[in-house]
């Protein structure tokens, strides 16, 4: 199976590069077509252990590890930055004084549900690239059709 996948990556569109690590293969839209929200598709190949002579598929099709990276840093920046806020709030109003930090943590539920947002959207921009890099997966398998989960 992986020396069919090396031949069809040596043979590949010139818009989709990939990469093998022993059974591990990336596949990345290149080219002029790449944009931020571009999707990664990472699998593993290996053999089935029960049923000798086969071979199981698992991969994960997503973002680049560098809009992984932004979002997760977002969110925690923005969750923290919130929980504090509306602990100082909570602290002041605990001794009877007045401050707007109560509001921390809502406000960041807002920006948080803002960055989900704009997530969704790359996703959307992202579904051509993603339908066809999972065409390529379906024709180096040699399989009519993929379940993703």
């Amino acid at each position: 199976m992986l020396e069919r996948i090396n031949q069809l990556l040596a043979g590949t569109p010139p818009h989709i590069t990939g990469t093998t690590v022993g059974h591990h293969v990336i596949l990345d839209i290149v080219g002029e077509e790449v944009h931020y929200w571009s999707p990664q598709l990472n699998f593993r190949i290996e053999e089935d252990e029960d049923m000798p002579g086969r071979a199981i598929i698992a991969g994960l099709i997503g973002p680049r590890p560098a809009v992984w990276t932004l979002f997760m840093f977002v969110y925690f920046s923005i969750g923290v930055s919130g929980f504090f806020l509306t602990s100082y709030g909570i602290s002041r109003y605990m001794v009877g004084d007045s401050s707007l930090a109560i509001y921390g943590l809502p406000l960041a539920a807002v920006i948080m549900l803002t960055a989900y947002q704009a997530g969704k959207f790359g996703e959307r921009l992202g579904a051509e690239q993603v339908e066809m890099l999972k065409h390529f997966v379906k024709d180096a398998v040699g399989v009519d059709r993929i379940e993703m989960d």
